[in-house]
């Protein structure tokens, strides 16, 4: 099986794309398919073997849309920025009803030129419903406004007919517009990369395109300039504005071997740096491509909207039908009620409802990456708002995961520099946070030669051959499994064991803290609406339950290996009326963040495993950005059912006082367009 993208380009009618989809999932050798409206992208999953896909694809989307046209992703396609196919029938056309209107034409000159102004203006749109009669979808938009204006046109309202035609073609050229301005205001928040990078060479400088950059090369930063690509820092020292990628407004500092990431603006310093990543693999490369991704991944209510358009617009054919029939057969005039039977197959189409339901979400998580919080998908707003309960890591979640070594504890006769020695050697390669406050606190000489053999057991120690000296380096308990007793008992404190050729040489004790600010927003989360707090830790009992203690948790579960985390996270889910989170450091918590029903990894914005796994990425490690996560969620929750009121609201109302004889076709495509444009805009408010 094979997936590919595509981009779409002209399809302005979000119906006629729900109608491509379902078109693209009959054709033969398509597995799957998603058509992402707002971003123009198509994704298709093909079984193998499938021949001349992207012709296939671009016949049937030109006869559901005709204009409408696929490329493959990021192909270039030639617009047209002024359509006078478009442009210039409707000028014509609005001059003739203006002019029809104020004259008061009668006779054969005002059929004449309403008709002519009909066709003029509305013949693309009932091109388009012959071609839909033709594949037998009759309840296309295009084919639903003919039979409204020829309706019209039979009760000899011909300046009416051409009117809303005008207003309808009219209201199409918004409703892309306002989508194609948001859809580009949103795409605007991460696109701070420069075009260009400086290479440092022997003869200067040289400017080169990002994608002709290559790993290791060294480029300069200037003062005022954007961060081109993931590196480190070789030359000078700066402050860097990290703001447009994790929300956080105070500077950043950074020196020679600081790492520093794409996008970030360099306040002050020259930098040099040397290239860690090419840019299809930059954190900023990665962030866009989750945010594009993520019209893939549709909430519930996307879903539910694509399953109503496809009845509603029946249903409301089939109301105009009988509200036609009835009255006629009753002995009522039947050209006042096919007047108002037109009414509804105007208001048939469930535009404003497609349009603005996805937009909503896409906004959404646009304004979320706005803050540094990334959602990989709209069906993860909908699950963060839901939350009932969640699970925490402790060290670098709860905890600020910067450990402190604060003692070292050794049995009589034994030299600390022995044990410093056998833990850092045993450390060097590991990522784990014990590891990395001991690298940072003290050298030792290492040589990757003399490794002769390794193992790190996770959640537990490693074993490690260094030269002839066996080390053991990990837990009490992983310790005693090969046979050491009479270990230090360091009390509350986290602790790493160390032995060397059978001798027990003691342990390294390391100090955490609570991360500022997590009280406060575990209290802000539990006020809306999550009942059930839990931590689960690898670390000692005492420890964890000073923590648990200090953060008022509702449960904690300590030394713990990394199945059992997921063993105790499933009895939690299971225990749990509503969705559970798991929130972690990213790192070693993988199999978590992908059980639980939405997971969360937090301060992970240069871990590409973290970005990999979770369903949101919190891109700095500040602890209100979980309460701003659930907020936005909520946001947006609230706007799509704003959306739907309003649409569906105003259709009942404007079909209510059609079937009364108050409003009139006018009325009806100037309430069917309003609706729509009111819907976007609601959507795209700031």
């Amino acid at each position: 099986m094979t997936t590919r993208e595509y981009d779409i380009h002209n399809l302005d009618c979000a119906h006629c794309g729900i109608k491509i989809e379902d078109g693209v999932s009959s054709m033969p050798g398509v597995h799957s398919v998603q058509l992402d409206f707002v971003n123009k992208r198509l994704i298709v999953s093909f079984h193998e073997g499938v021949e001349n896909a992207l012709e296939r694809l671009n016949h049937l989307a030109d006869s559901i849309e005709p204009g409408v046209t696929i490329t493959d992703k990021g192909a270039q396609e030639e617009i047209n920025k002024w359509d006078w196919g478009f442009w210039l029938p409707l000028a014509v056309g609005v001059m003739i009803v203006i002019l029809n209107m104020l004259l008061g034409t009668s006779g054969w000159l005002k059929i004449a030129l309403g008709v002519g102004a009909w066709l003029l203006v509305g013949y693309r749109v009932v091109i388009s419903a012959i071609k839909s009669i033709g594949r037998g979808q009759v309840f296309s938009e295009h084919f639903l406004m003919s039979l409204a204006t020829i309706g019209a046109l039979v009760l000899q309202e011909y300046t009416e007919a051409a009117a809303v035609m005008v207003l309808y073609e009219i209201g199409q050229w918004l409703e892309s517009l306002a989508v194609a301005k948001s859809r580009s205001s949103i795409k605007g928040i991460l696109a701070i990369k420069p075009e260009k990078a400086h290479l440092v060479t022997e003869e200067g400088t040289l400017d080169l395109a990002l994608g002709e950059v290559q790993v290791g090369d060294k480029l300069l930063v200037y003062p005022g300039e954007r961060v081109p690509l993931d590196g480190v820092v070789t030359k000078g020292n700066s402050a860097l504005d990290t703001s447009t990628l994790t929300g956080e407004a105070i500077p950043l500092p950074v020196r020679e071997e600081d790492a520093i990431l794409a996008g970030v603006l360099n306040l002050d310093g020259l930098l040099e740096m040397e290239v860690k990543s090419v840019d299809a693999e930059s954190t900023v490369s990665r962030i866009l491509q989750l945010i594009e991704n993520a019209g893939a991944r549709k909430s519930q209510n996307e879903k539910f909207i694509t399953r109503f358009a496809n009845y509603y617009t029946p249903s409301v054919v089939g109301a105009a039908l009988l509200v036609f029939l009835i009255p006629v057969l009753m002995g009522y005039p039947a050209n006042v009620w096919l007047h108002r039977a037109l009414v509804f197959l105007i208001v048939s189409c469930p535009c404003a409802l497609v349009i603005s339901v996805p937009l909503s979400y896409y906004v959404g998580i646009g304004k979320a990456a706005r803050k540094g919080i990334i959602f990989k998908g709209s069906v993860y707003l909908d699950t963060m708002r839901r939350l009932k309960a969640m699970v925490f890591d402790k060290t670098g979640t709860l905890t600020t995961g910067n450990l402190k070594i604060e003692k070292l504890l050794a049995p009589d006769g034994i030299d600390p520099t022995e044990l410093i020695d056998t833990i850092y050697k045993s450390e060097y390669t590991s990522n784990h946070p014990f590891a990395k406050a001991v690298l940072s606190t003290y050298t030792a000489d290492y040589d990757g030669k003399m490794v002769n053999a390794y193992s790190e057991y996770s959640g537990k120690g490693v074993l490690m051959l260094y030269g002839n000296d066996r080390m053991i380096v990990g837990s009490a308990a992983f310790l005693a499994e090969h046979g050491f007793v009479g270990l230090i008992d360091a009390g509350e404190t986290s602790v790493v064991h160390a032995a060397k050729n059978d001798i027990y040489l003691g342990c390294m004790c390391f100090s955490d803290e609570i991360r500022p600010g997590m009280k406060e927003a575990l209290d802000s989360l539990r006020k809306r609406g999550i009942k059930r707090m839990v931590m689960l830790s690898g670390d000692r009992e005492t420890k964890a339950r000073t923590i648990s203690e200090e953060l008022g948790l509702d449960a904690w579960a300590a030394e713990l290996l990394p199945q059992e985390k997921i063993d105790r996270l499933e009895e939690i889910m299971a225990q749990t009326d509503g969705l559970v989170a798991y929130t972690g450091e990213g790192m070693n918590d993988a199999p978590a963040l992908a059980r639980a029903d939405l997971g969360i990894a937090m301060g992970q914005i240069g871990n590409p495993a973290s970005i990999e796994t979770a369903d949101v990425v919190l891109l700095n490690d500040r602890p209100q950005q979980l309460v701003a996560a659930w907020d936005q969620a909520q946001r947006t929750h609230n706007t799509v059912t704003q959306n739907i009121l309003l649409a569906l609201g105003v259709k009942v109302l404007v079909m209510a006082l059609g079937i009364s004889g108050v409003s009139g076709l006018w009325e009806a495509i100037i309430a069917d367009v309003g609706v729509t444009l009111l819907a976007v805009l609601n959507a795209t408010r700031r």
